[in-house]
């Protein structure tokens, strides 16, 4: 045992920190038993970069009922800029609280570090707003179909779009409902039924002056 011990104490500490955020990013409950291992995965544990990185996919998108210390948990996964947790921030202020612009603010913190999810809805809703900034739009929805890690699909991008928006109320009052330094209220004119459509439609996610989700056709 204490010769056990001592390689892990002799462990490069930024070594052990990569080791342990690449644990944290697939699997929160294999986090927590290598922290009650030793002392020194419990200190390397506590970093920035491990909140930065941890998975939290088995939390539920609105915590409406967890223990404080779990509340606690997801706080520090945000101000560390964990990508998912920025994105659900982003979620829930853009179409349930009021707060466009700061939700706006989050998923695109969000899509800068790769999140797929966050690049995805900023490209939807940039390119409904129109104007100067539609192209963007078009490239950073370009840029979503393209991620193919794990086996993920724009399907699958979808579906989790659509069982947060379906985890939450959506604020359905009147108002400009974009970021104000991409211009106008949605432009697009050939709407469809209201919900999630097949993939192999060539379609992408709008919103209405109302903040009310429906499908535009290209």
């Amino acid at each position: 045992k204490e010769k056990h011990e001592g390689k892990k104490k002799s462990f490069p500490g930024d070594l052990l920190t990569e080791a342990l955020a690449r644990v944290a990013s697939t699997s929160f409950s294999d986090l927590f038993t290598a922290k009650l291992s030793c002392k020194e995965f419990l200190e390397a544990a506590s970093e920035k970069y491990i909140f930065e990185h941890i998975t939290i996919e088995k939390f539920p998108v609105i915590p409406w009922r967890i223990s404080h210390s779990a509340s606690c948990f997801l706080d520090s996964c945000k101000e560390n800029g964990n990508p998912e947790a920025l994105f659900r921030q982003g979620m829930f202020e853009f179409f349930s609280s009021k707060k466009p612009e700061s939700g706006f603010q989050h998923l695109e913190k969000a899509a800068k570090k790769g999140h797929v999810e966050a690049i995805h809805t900023c490209g939807i809703i940039i390119v409904c707003h129109g104007g100067q900034f539609k192209q963007e739009g078009i490239e950073l929805l370009s840029s979503s179909k393209s991620c193919k890690s794990r086996h993920w699909t724009i399907k699958e991008c979808r579906n989790k779009i659509k069982g947060i928006l379906q985890s939450m109320w959506i604020d359905k009052s009147e108002g400009d409902i974009g970021p104000k330094n991409h211009g106008r209220t949605c432009n697009c004119s050939k709407f469809t039924k209201r919900g999630w459509i097949d993939e192999e439609e060539c379609t992408i996610l709008a919103f209405g002056t109302m903040r009310q989700l429906c499908f535009v056709t290209f």
